[in-house]
């Protein structure tokens, strides 16, 4: 599969410029944070095609080397990628066909398992023992952890001992959008890199690109956290109209008399764990707003999701701790519905 070129995604030249211009200098922690669909994981294979390219051109990498092609057809032996299980489907294939050597054997094991949300122990572990192995191809080693805020807490301290001591021509990208969820001791021992979220209009241009004859409204999905690449994503599967609905109700002034199953029933439409992100992220953008005093989201009423400060914080903090956990379609159901009877209730009183 042809990687996509960077220069797709304008958002993120300023990030891309700032990082490969010290390539040859860069630590061997690198995070890269941003908000979620804006691509921050094709930014991390760029870079990783920069450090294992044989013959750079400054800092591009070739393109035709015997390492880049490896990395074109997902078989480069010193590209090493964690994910969650849960979220491999929805990875670019160089990630996704990277990461499958990591969790096979646990598939084969129990095929009836349910994928799992986290990146476990032992898969870090199973990275380690590869990085200390000898390079294949150009000497460096790169390891792609994503989203790295689904290491368990186990997985970060066993991450933590590859950081603080890392093999020679060894690079750790780790990509989230949840920085805040990683231990303090890994963010102090990576550079940050922070890939900021493309203004609205840069992403109408985007998509009227590809949909000349589709109007979309794009404040909406900014408004709850959704990227440009997660909007392509619902226009491909004809879901647009369930979103548009959801935050309809979500911005309105008032919920009185709304039903909150009924109000579940339409987060369900979209996906549980999509509507109870897009929840989560109106509950943060609200602590930060009252916070701060500035308006994160300018032309939604932010009073209208939350009723108080108190009240984001609880929705963000319990969404988080059940998002991390095991839990089966029944549970996701019913936490979903005792969110939103909460948001029903709290915005009639």
């Amino acid at each position: 599969m042809k990687l996509i070129d960077l220069q797709e995604f304008s958002w993120l030249t300023a990030a891309w410029d700032q990082v490969s211009a010290r390539w040859k200098s860069l630590s061997h922690g690198i995070l890269i944070t941003g908000n979620p669909g804006i691509g921050k994981d094709h930014l991390a294979l760029e870079l990783t095609r920069l450090l294992l390219c044989k013959e750079p051109n400054e800092d591009k990498a070739c393109g035709q080397c015997a390492s880049c092609q490896l990395l074109e057809n997902s078989v480069h032996p010193d590209f090493h990628v964690l994910v969650p299980e849960n979220e491999i489907d929805s990875q670019p294939e160089p990630i996704r066909e990277h990461a499958n050597r990591y969790f096979m054997s646990e598939k084969a094991a129990s095929s009836s398992r349910k994928p799992s949300r986290v990146i476990g122990v032992d898969a870090v572990r199973l990275l380690s023992e590869s990085l200390v192995m000898k390079s294949g191809q150009t000497g460096r080693k790169v390891s792609l952890i994503t989203p790295a805020d689904r290491l368990n807490s186990n997985s970060m301290n066993a991450l933590l001992k590859l950081l603080e001591e890392p093999t020679a021509d060894t690079y750790i990208i780790l990509v989230t959008a949840r920085p805040y969820r990683l231990a303090a001791t890994i963010r102090s021992r990576c550079i940050q890199l922070e890939c900021p979220a493309p203004v609205p209009q840069m992403v109408r241009s985007w998509l009227d690109r590809r949909y000349p004859e589709t109007t979309i409204d794009v404040l909406p999905f900014a408004r709850c956290g959704i990227g440009p690449l997660q909007i392509n994503a619902i226009l491909v599967g004809g879901e647009q109209a369930l979103f548009q609905d959801l935050f309809k109700k979500l911005c309105m002034p008032t919920l009185t008399g709304t039903n909150p199953w009924l109000l579940a029933q339409e987060c369900s439409a979209i996906g549980i764990q999509t509507a109870l992100r897009i929840l989560q992220y109106r509950a943060l953008a609200q602590i930060r707003e009252l916070a701060t005093g500035v308006e994160s989201s300018p032309g939604c009423n932010n009073e209208s999701a939350f009723s108080c400060r108190e009240s984001s914080i609880r929705t963000f903090l319990e969404i988080g701790q059940f998002l991390l956990g095991p839990t089966g379609a029944v549970d996701e159901q019913l936490f979903l519905e005792d969110i939103c009877t909460r948001i029903c209730e709290e915005r009639e009183s």
